[in-house]
């Protein structure tokens, strides 16, 4: 026991090392946030709304969507076709009806000898007579009978043809062409809506970050004046090493905290980029805020969300398409203007000819084709109607949790910053305690380390506040409203 005793004496005379003061934060954060453009949150959703990636695509493919419906209305719309050519050949098709002449002739002469007796001409007639009334014949004759070139050595030909439906089933379709319209129109709004969404909890958690930030330098501050004081009252020898290692450790601490702040505020700003399309920042000193109350649930807000609304529009679209299904066996009447233009007269006359056509198409049986397709959109409606129920369900749900979150927000910011206004009285009695000497170091640290982590909780709380606020616009269909974005 004695040996003992004489050991921790002679370990108590022996001084405890003299940590290093913590090194300095190295700003990660100041050269890359100057170049992001100070931005409030409504002009970086507007810049999002006409910049983001993401949501170019969405309206792209909205856009396709649209394009196709448009398909539907060539049902009505007439088809215009125009045609010319030019031929060259080198056989040349001609009728000459000037080589029929000496048929004719021959034709005149058995008459005249055959049946002349029968009107008192002579058996044998006067020859010199018949001969000048031939060629009375094949003079006049001769001088009408003209070619007619039917295929010429080089010809032009054109045609112009105007066909319009005059009734076709396909005009029930015409209907379907809007609602899918409608269909992707919604679909391209909701993408902008989660867009907006997402844009905004970036935005509002870089902004409690901030706030967390700032809580994090006022905890090096005062730890750097704790590390000061101990090391003044160390050298006075009313301290010990312990107290100014305990100092020391905790300003390592707050550095180490705050350097880990840094690091995400700057991958978080990087990330807004992504989002809106341009290199932006919340403004320093001005916080967001929203008012946004909930709406009525008997208005069942939930039903203006685009999501619902373009599943609506699509089982609009597909109950068209029943219809069109059990009036598909109707004929169809078409009507055609043809107009053509020939270089070659030929027989008619003429070079130019106009045709009118109006005819009849029924299908009266086309393979059972009809009847399985009838059946497929009727499996498809029923699909559409399930994902409009389901749709309407989740929208519902997902506005009674962000109500409901929103009361919740509420209520913990309360309670955060009762909890901050504690720890910040509390922080300042304990100090003056400990300079008065009626606290020990212990009591300090953890007054400190109590304060920042109620600092930075409702720091937080004010966040998540306003992250609740836009998550229930978002679930009424009217966060783009809420910004001033036009639909």
């Amino acid at each position: 026991m004695t040996t003992t005793l004489v050991l921790l004496l002679a370990l108590a005379e022996v001084p405890l090392p003299k940590a290093p003061s913590a090194a300095p934060v190295v700003d990660l954060e100041s050269a890359y946030v100057a170049t992001r453009k100070p931005m409030s949150l409504r002009d970086a959703l507007k810049v999002a709304n006409e910049k983001s990636s993401d949501l170019a695509v969405a309206r792209a493919s909205a856009d396709q969507v649209a394009a196709k419906a448009r398909l539907v209305f060539s049902a009505v719309l007439p088809e215009m076709t125009a045609s010319v050519s030019y031929v060259h050949t080198t056989a040349e098709q001609k009728f000459d009806p000037s080589a029929f002449l000496q048929a004719f002739e021959g034709v005149i002469d058995a008459s005249i000898r055959g049946a002349g007796p029968a009107y008192g001409i002579p058996l044998m007639p006067n020859e010199q007579v018949l001969a000048g009334v031939k060629q009375g014949f094949t003079d006049a004759a001769g001088a009408n009978l003209q070619p007619t070139t039917i295929v010429a050595r080089n010809s032009l030909y054109g045609n112009l043809i105007i066909t319009q439906t005059l009734f076709a089933p396909q005009m029930f379709l015409i209907p379907a062409a809007d609602h899918s319209n409608n269909a992707a129109k919604y679909g391209s709004l909701e993408a902008r809506e989660q867009v907006l969404l997402g844009v905004s909890r970036l935005y509002l958690g870089i902004e409690g970050l901030s706030a967390i930030e700032q809580a994090a330098k006022d905890a090096e501050v005062v730890a750097l004046k704790r590390e000061k004081d101990a090391t003044a009252q160390q050298q006075l020898g009313v301290a010990t090493d312990i107290a100014v290692l305990r100092a020391q450790s905790e300003t390592a601490q707050a550095r180490a905290t705050l350097a880990t702040l840094q690091g995400q505020k700057v991958a978080l700003l990087a990330l807004l980029e992504a989002l809106v399309g341009e290199p932006v920042r919340p403004i320093e000193g001005e916080a967001t805020h929203f008012d946004v109350t909930a709406s009525p649930e008997g208005d069942a807000p939930w039903d203006k969300t685009y999501l619902v609304k373009a599943n609506q529009a699509g089982l609009q679209a597909a109950e068209v398409f029943n219809t069109f299904d059990r009036l598909s066996w109707m004929p169809s009447l078409v009507a055609q203007a043809k107009g053509s233009y020939n270089s070659n007269k030929g027989f008619a006359g003429t070079n130019f000819i106009f045709d009118g056509v109006v005819a009849a198409q029924w299908t009266l049986y086309d393979r059972g084709q009809r009847y399985v397709t009838l059946h497929e959109n009727d499996a498809k409606t029923a699909e559409a109607k399930a994902k409009y129920e389901a749709a309407r369900q989740k929208a519902r749900a997902t506005w009674i949790g962000a109500k409901t979150n929103l009361l919740a927000a509420e209520v913990a910011l309360a309670q955060a910053e009762a909890q901050f206004n504690l720890a910040n009285r509390a922080q300042k009695q304990i100090d003056s305690a400990y300079q008065a000497g009626f606290s020990t170091s212990l009591e300090v640290s953890d007054i400190d380390s109590k304060r920042f982590f109620a600092a930075s909780a409702a720091a937080q709380a004010r966040s998540q506040l306003e992250v609740r606020k836009v998550e229930l616009a978002a679930a009424e269909g009217r966060l783009a409203a809420l910004v001033g974005l036009e639909n």
